[in-house]
């Protein structure tokens, strides 16, 4: 399956929001793309929102850290691709990509 075109733009801004609890913003874009990212994940429950934190902060790929949360947390792969999956769509809907 191949990624949807709004993924490298929501695991940009999903990246810089889970590395950067508190950060000084440059321009009005940043921002948003950062409220986004805090909107969008707090409608997530704690054990999905804490898989999907995982995913982006994590300094591997993206992959990568999907095997590695799976395996840590005894869900399959599956299930947090589905996640990550669903959560980059939102953030491209919120963002106005689709």
């Amino acid at each position: 399956m191949s990624k949807a075109f709004y993924s490298d733009f929501a695991n940009h801004c999903l990246r810089f929001y889970t590395r950067h609890k508190d950060p000084v913003f440059h321009n009005e874009v940043d921002k948003r793309n950062w409220e986004v990212c805090e909107e969008v994940l707090s409608k997530y429950p704690d054990r999905e929102r804490e898989i999907l934190t995982f995913v982006y902060y994590e300094g591997d790929t993206i992959a990568d850290n999907v095997y590695k949360i799976a395996l840590a947390k005894g869900v399959a792969q599956d299930s947090v691709w589905k996640l990550v999956n669903g959560l980059e769509r939102e953030i491209a809907l919120q963002r106005g990509l689709i």
